[in-house]
């Protein structure tokens, strides 16, 4: 393990990492957790300090960032400050501080990348790159004791049972999903949260029903990986929305990623503007369509039964292989043209002459999560247009999963008999 982080650290790590050398040896840590932070106020700071993981000896690795498209650090400047009174500074070198919290055995250690921005389209993966690899060098070092690294956001709550589940994972897992839900007291926020927390969890729900082995929630606060295979996947792509995904993507080829359906992350329910895509902005998204009284449209239950039957169908692909075109007669038309947009003939010529084992898993490898997502974009193209996400779970023959916490806090701002 040492060797592939080294080898990462060296070739691959953001220049952060060079000033860990200087690095305290006598400031060591079980835990380590990342938390990217643009345009947020003090309040995650002081949920950290209130909360019981202060005293399970966690460094908690704050990246202060902001694009360098935005000119006003002020924001930025005043999170810094605040982290500053928390407790007490014992190591200081160029963009890094240190600081121990008060009656804990925990730190925060600050990453102020607002004096010097981040590249507009590099981004938020940038930010949780330079965490990470921080954490990892630490890691290395032998300064953080677990080999987990865990990735959060600053809206989020996390539940005092977090770190317990890294001592019951099988070598095999190099990353997990923790359950979620989002909450906010403003019902319109609320419900538009839950709305698009449900077509997540259909998507999901969708792909574990096709049996595909990227069944698996990308979302970048509810995250931790092994250090082996963050390393070895290169870390966090520098992007400004997307990077979980990606990251996801490329951490599943390495080995299994678990859901973990017994720890569940409060995510505060809200409205954002910090990225081009994802939760924030599909809030705005469904604010305005109920402001103008239309419905959330998402992908039709179908495209999930057409994704079943090509899993189910590839086991006998190799056979074809040279006459490709007897297995696509046995497929749905609308199957083969979208497999056809989306390079399989390409893939299945390139593969000719590997043998069924081999074949196999490059197709798995081949047909990832980004295949997977442009297999059900092309569906949508060939005819399998999007409905009503309330009707495609109606008509779907899987059930989402919401977690028990949800529905109890929620009774009084959503009808239970909306809750699937």
């Amino acid at each position: 393990m040492t060797k592939n982080i080294s080898k990462y650290l060296t070739r691959y790590a953001e220049e952060e990492t060079e000033l860990i050398a200087d690095f305290p040896s006598t400031q060591c840590f079980t835990y380590s957790v990342v938390i990217p932070a643009y345009k947020e106020s003090a309040d995650f700071i002081q949920r950290i300090v209130n909360s019981e993981l202060i005293q399970q000896n966690c460094l908690f690795i704050v990246v202060i960032n902001q694009p360098d498209s935005d000119c006003n650090t002020q924001l930025q400047q005043h999170l810094f400050q605040h982290c500053l009174t928390t407790g007490q500074l014992v190591w200081q070198q160029q963009s890094l501080s240190l600081i121990i919290l008060k009656q804990s055995n925990s730190a925060l250690l600050i990453v102020d990348r607002f004096t010097q921005p981040i590249p507009e389209k590099l981004g938020v993966g940038l930010a949780r790159k330079i965490g990470a690899d921080l954490a990892l060098a630490l890691i290395n070092k032998k300064q953080i004791k677990s080999p987990w690294l865990c990735s959060t956001d600053a809206d989020v709550q996390l539940p005092n049972n977090y770190f317990t589940i890294f001592n019951t994972l099988k070598n095999s897992t190099v990353a997990i999903c923790f359950n979620f839900y989002h909450y906010s007291d403003d019902k319109k926020i609320h419900q538009a949260n839950f709305l698009y927390e449900q077509a997540l969890r259909y998507y999901v729900a969708g792909l574990t029903y096709a049996k595909s082995p990227y069944n698996f929630f990308t979302i970048g606060s509810i995250l931790a990986f092994t250090s082996n295979a963050y390393a070895s996947s290169r870390g966090f792509p520098k992007r400004s929305a997307g990077e979980d995904f990606y990251l996801l993507n490329k951490l599943a080829k390495l080995g299994k990623v678990n859901f973990i359906d017994d720890c569940v992350i409060k995510i505060d329910a809200r409205t954002s503007d910090r990225v081009p895509f994802g939760t924030g902005p599909a809030v705005n998204e469904i604010l305005a369509l109920q402001a103008a009284g239309q419905d959330y449209y998402y992908y039709h239950p179908h495209v999930f039964e057409c994704l079943k039957e090509v899993l189910n169908n590839f086991s006998s692909l190799w056979q074809y292989r040279q006459k490709l075109s007897l297995w696509y007669d046995s497929q749905q038309e609308i199957v083969c043209d979208s497999l056809k947009s989306i390079g399989l003939d390409n893939f299945v010529k390139k593969q000719s002459d590997a043998t069924k084992q081999q074949f196999d898993k490059q197709l798995i490898v081949w047909f990832d999560a980004f295949k997977t997502l442009k297999f059900i974009h092309a569906l949508r193209e060939q005819g399998l247009a999007d409905i009503p996400l309330q009707e495609g779970i109606s008509l779907a023959n899987f059930r989402l999963s919401i977690p028990i916490k949800f529905v109890a806090m929620s009774n009084q701002l959503l009808p239970l008999n909306r809750f699937t």
